[in-house]
């Protein structure tokens, strides 16, 4: 048996196997509810998680089923589901003490509406029945039901609902199309407003995909719309904590919307409408012009030097072409001229984009778009192995690469992956003369090279290694997987204890980060470590330090380099700061003495973890300047960020905000962009309470059109924020704020409204305890 979804259906499916003795797998969404996810793992279902959406899952489901001669059970069109959901109807009109004139009904793939709709056309034919679906799918059922259900589903809070169909459903929109009389398309704030209204009014918690059935009778309270005795069909309760804090959020200015929402009493609105103004007054915003200049002194220069590598891009066309034909092998001119012309168009249109351009976003957007147009005609000519000799058919890009002497393979390396690292290697400001930079897929790969030479070259069975109380968690989970090796880490960030550990413990090899991505930020001194450890013999001792936090803000290898100091290894994440938010792929770079970076070379090779050609061409091209032009931005928005917040005395008695605010006395070029926020009350700093918090900022700055957005990471041009957690350690989450290239009006905005939302979110938590 096999079936498709990722609620109750696939519960019921899983249980009526396990009762018949059968073989049952349910397929899942990848993106699937975590809750439900559980539920049917709890329930001992067989769980294969396949496909962007139901429609893929069950796509997948029915191949298989097909492959192995087993049968697919639909969860809306299977005709046994449909009659099994029709007893609903029948239970609902044996119970009712009225006739109904409306009957609401929630609809995904129409399965419930089939079964109960058909059982009112029989016994209430009077009754008018109302589709209820989220407005986000964007289908208009008057262009036609096939239409509209075969339309691809958005998120949505009703993710229950979110069903796509099928050619083979053809014959279920033919059943269930007369059985409506009128649909309604509700937006997701609706949804929201429906779930809380139940829960506050009915002590009803749904999920988004039963309580939409409410949303149409919630907007229309006086009832002008939606006539006469109303049933409505409230069905399923898998709903995460999450989502319901994120509807807890949900804001309502109607008044008395605002009461069935239970954000406003009955007889005291007006105390209930405070509101939280900053102001202006106690914030020194700088000059506009002058925040804006430096943004596009930034871009343009990014652009401009985008220039220069198709320069360089039709320039090696032109000898390839010419070598080939010089050489008279077999090249295909048609495709050559398509890549020459094509790149010859690509700097016409980044030419339009000049220093006087003031659309930062149009820029940072073409940059963006044209960056990875440079990657495909870079790549398109070129091979991971090309051939360095040949009778007539071209399989090589650069002429260079056609030596008997060259080994023209990818994960070997490549002439432009070299190109790129001594560009980087002097962007990160450390010194070419005595330091090499590695470039690798992402920064887990980074410290795998580092793993994998420290094993091959230091470490021996028994050796020790101490850490700083914070590492990245999976470099940790990495370190304690090491059994022939003593894992020790500092329960402190005092640099005394800490030397004293590794004393103790005759460590071999300490992993230190620099700044700790975690809700206190802990910084750890390297100026001042170095300053110690002059007075100790580590000669023998090797140091590695993640510095993706502080990327390119300390050079440890002129800190580190007395003759008695530990040798050092660097690395870093280069999907962080190193690719100005472009956020196009994984990076890593690992650095090293120039002594050591052989035999990195070779563990880079060993475990895979090259970066290719094809990514390297992705990757932003830009100098020492620029990089600390940007960097010092996102310090100094940061910096505004965290004093505006901390010069509200109400706000700073119920939280902590963390950053480095004193990287210049550290030694450091910047500060990074990363503020943390968390809850003095520590009941406030879990994933659902943080989560709740970001969906009413979120709510706020749409209201005010103030950019932000929500993921993980950070680095990116516009602020950005999330509920960070350290995994590794199990400590409680954070909220961790990102921020981005923001102008100064534009950091006043954003901070003024947290600084809003975070009086009001307390504020509302306030008034529950009451």
């Amino acid at each position: 048996m096999f079936t498709a979804s990722a609620g109750n259906h696939g519960l019921a499916v899983s249980y009526v196997a396990q009762e018949m003795k059968r073989k049952c797998t349910v397929y899942v969404p990848v993106n699937a509810s975590e809750l439900k996810l559980r539920r049917l793992i709890n329930g001992n279902a067989c769980v294969e998680a396949a496909g962007k959406d139901l429609y893929e899952s069950s796509e997948i489901a029915k191949r298989q089923a097909r492959k192995v001669g087993g049968i697919f059970i639909s969860p809306f069109s299977h005709p046994d589901v449909i009659k099994g959901q029709g007893t609903l109807g029948m239970e609902m009109l044996e119970e009712a003490a009225v006739a109904f004139e409306n009957l609401i009904i929630p609809f995904g793939g129409g399965g419930l509406l089939a079964g109960v709709g058909a059982v009112f056309r029989t016994h209430s034919p009077d009754t008018k029945i109302i589709a209820v679906h989220p407005e986000a799918f964007n289908r208009n059922f008057k262009d036609g039901l096939s239409a509209a259900l075969r339309k691809g589903v958005y998120p949505t809070v009703a993710d229950g609902l979110a069903v796509q169909h099928g050619v083979e459903d053809a014959e279920l929109l033919q059943f269930v199309s007369p059985l409506i009389d009128s649909d309604r398309a509700v937006s997701e704030k609706e949804i929201e407003c429906a779930i809380v209204a139940l829960l506050h009014n009915e002590g009803i918690l749904a999920e988004g995909a039963g309580a939409i059935s409410l949303a149409p009778l919630i907007s229309d309270l006086g009832g002008s719309d939606i006539q006469g005795n109303t049933l409505v069909i409230i069905s399923g309760g898998n709903i995460s904590t999450s989502s319901v804090m994120k509807c807890l959020a949900t804001h309502e200015c109607n008044s008395n919307s605002a009461k069935l929402l239970g954000h406003q009493s009955v007889k005291r609105v007006a105390e209930m409408e405070r509101e939280y103004i900053v102001s202006e007054g106690s914030l020194v915003v700088a000059s506009d012009r002058e925040a804006e200049c430096v943004e596009v002194s930034i871009w343009f220069g990014l652009s401009r030097k985008l220039v220069a590598r198709l320069d360089a891009l039709l320039r090696d066309i032109k000898r390839h072409k010419e070598y080939a034909i010089g050489e008279g092998l077999d090249v295909d001119l048609e495709t050559v001229d398509y890549v020459f012309r094509r790149t010859s168009e690509v700097i016409t249109e980044l030419n339009k984009v000049d220093s006087t351009t003031h659309d930062l976003d149009r820029m940072r957007s073409v940059y963006r778009l044209k960056l990875q147009e440079f990657g495909f005609l870079r790549n398109s000519l070129a091979w991971c192995s090309a051939s360095n000799d040949q009778s007539g058919r071209v399989m090589f890009f650069d002429p260079q690469e056609n030596n008997e002497g060259s080994l023209n393979y990818d994960r070997y390396g490549s002439m432009l992956l070299r190109e790129v690292e001594i560009d980087l290697l002097l962007s990160l400001g450390f010194d070419t003369g005595s330091q090499d930079l590695l470039l690798v897929s992402s920064g887990q790969a980074a410290y795998t090279v580092i793993e994998s030479f420290l094993l091959g070259n230091v470490l021996v069975p028994g050796a020790s290694i101490v850490t700083s109380p914070y590492i990245y968690f999976e470099a940790l989970e990495q370190l304690e997987r090491l059994k022939h090796i003593e894992l020790t880490r500092s329960k402190t960030w005092d640099l005394d204890s800490l030397i004293d550990l590794v004393n103790a413990k005759d460590a071999t090899v300490i992993f230190l980060d620099a700044l700790a991505n975690l809700g206190e930020m802990n910084v750890l001194d390297l100026s001042g470590l170095a300053r110690k450890l002059e007075a100790q013999s580590w000669g023998d001792k090797w140091l590695v330090i993640d510095g993706t936090m502080v990327s390119g803000g300390v050079d440890v290898f002129a800190l580190f380099c007395a003759e008695n100091h530990p040798t050092v290894l660097y690395y870093e994440s280069g999907s962080k700061y190193l690719q100005f938010g472009m956020d196009l792929q994984m990076a890593g770079v690992v650095v090293a003495p120039k002594s050591h970076i052989a035999k990195l070379a070779v563990s880079r090779r060993n475990t895979g973890s090259v970066m290719y050609q094809s990514a390297v061409t992705k990757l932003p091209d830009y100098d020492r300047k620029i990089f600390l032009i940007r960097m010092k931005l996102l310090s100094k928005n940061a910096a505004f960020f965290v004093e505006a917040i901390s010069n509200e005395q109400n706000l700073i008695a119920r939280l902590d905000i963390a950053y480095p605010s004193d990287w210049y006395a550290l030694g450091w070029q910047h500060g990074g962009g990363v503020v943390a926020i968390s809850m003095k009350d520590g009941g406030f700093n879990n994933r659902a309470c943080l989560e709740g918090f970001i969906g009413l900022l979120l709510q706020r700055c749409r209201e005010r059109k103030v950019e932000i957005t929500k993921g993980v990471s950070f680095g990116f041009s516009t602020i950005r924020v999330s509920a960070a957690a350290a995994m590794a350690d199990n400590m409680p989450p954070f909220l961790r704020f990102s921020m981005g290239e923001e102008n100064s009006v534009q950091m006043l905005a954003i901070t003024q409204v947290t600084i809003e939302v975070l009086h009001e979110f307390f504020d509302k938590f306030d008034r529950c305890e009451k």
